[in-house]
């Protein structure tokens, strides 16, 4: 009797509907699929579930820890992929060192969503379309008709600031063509050669003291974690505003609220938190100037019809002997090959 290739679905308190079916489609192409919670991020250390030892590919998410040691109990695994762009909750280091190739959700309805949302929240601080609406609603004084009363303020001629310039920030960059603003960026880990057009690279120092607008689309790593804090804050124009579409943890959290509280800048846009959800006592969703989304700013209709073709597409296309389509780590693929050659031995069945 033929092995069907076996591949473990973690169970999500949000994407589990998203994962199930993930796990239908994969069925219908021969795969057997098993589910079980995997430990949660927060849980270092957690002993990986008992099905994922025999799983050829594995998907997590950011709600799940995958670290060095729970790649290193599954002597199978020659894949991982998460439905989302963002794998920080995985070993990379280790899937690397493995030869574990990592498949994620970079398809263009993904971060080209994050990136128009981020326009979005550009405009909703320059232009306070609230406090229009509280105008017709009766809740608040017309302002007199003199630039020194209106809150209304153009985009154009105005600086913004990109903290990161990978697929977010290079998609913000393309939108903001036309719109007359002068974009600045920074981004040490850009290779030299692949600086974006239309955008000027400058030093975090000079991107804060000088922006209007500065937007967090950071890759989470030690360099990057808390990079917003009292001292980058106090950088900042007191009639700045920040936008943060990375991670939580890239902002320190208690500096930003006071920061907002002292009015040192303007008013915060934030899509992600340290803890996620954020907590309803938390002291930054009492502040007016500070606009909280539950991480799910970009989440339209039309990366919810792409993520689950691409998350299967990703896991058959690693079943087959094939790197993802969207793939994390592409400088793995001579060990992974190394490693596929290696489980080949065992007779792991492919679809």
């Amino acid at each position: 009797m033929v092995r069907r290739p076996t591949v473990f679905l973690t169970r999500d308190t949000v994407l589990d509907d998203v994962l199930e079916r993930i796990g239908r489609q994969l069925h219908n192409e021969g795969v057997r699929v098993v589910r079980d919670w995997a430990p949660a991020r927060e849980a270092a250390g957690a002993a990986p579930p008992p099905a994922l030892a025999e799983a050829e590919v594995a998907l997590f998410t950011m709600r799940t820890r995958c670290d060095a040691a729970m790649l290193h109990a599954c002597p199978r695994l020659a894949g991982v992929v998460y439905p989302t762009i963002g794998v920080e909750t995985l070993d990379l280091d280790a899937a690397n060192d493995l030869g574990i190739a990592v498949g994620h959700g970079a398809m263009p309805e993904n971060y080209l969503g994050v990136a128009e949302a981020v326009i979005l929240l550009m405009l909703m601080w320059l232009y306070q379309p609230l406090a229009s609406r509280d105008v017709a609603l009766g809740r608040r004084a017309r302002p007199a008709p003199r630039a020194d009363a209106v809150w209304a303020r153009m985009l154009r001629r105005r600086k913004v600031g990109l903290l990161g310039c990978g697929r977010i920030g290079r998609a913000i960059i393309e939108r903001l063509q036309g719109w007359e603003v002068d974009i600045h960026f920074h981004d040490p880990y850009l290779a030299t050669g692949d600086t974006p057009g239309g955008a000027t690279g400058v030093s975090l120092e000079t991107l804060l003291r000088e922006s209007d607008v500065v937007v967090v689309s950071v890759a989470l790593t030690a360099e990057t974690r808390d990079i917003i804090d009292a001292r980058t804050l106090a950088w900042m124009k007191p009639d700045a505003y920040l936008i943060n579409v990375s991670r939580g943890e890239a902002i320190d959290e208690a500096a930003l609220e006071q920061a907002l509280r002292d009015g040192r800048i303007a008013g915060a846009a934030l899509d992600v938190s340290r803890v996620e959800p954020m907590p309803q006592d938390h002291p930054l969703l009492r502040l007016d100037n500070c606009f909280v989304t539950p991480h799910m700013i970009g989440q339209t209709r039309e990366v919810f019809e792409a993520i689950v073709p691409v998350a299967a597409e990703n896991i058959l296309r690693l079943l087959r002997g094939e790197l993802p389509l969207y793939c994390r780590n592409p400088g793995v693929a001579e060990r992974w090959a190394a490693r596929r050659a290696a489980l080949a031995q065992n007779g792991p069945a492919r679809p």
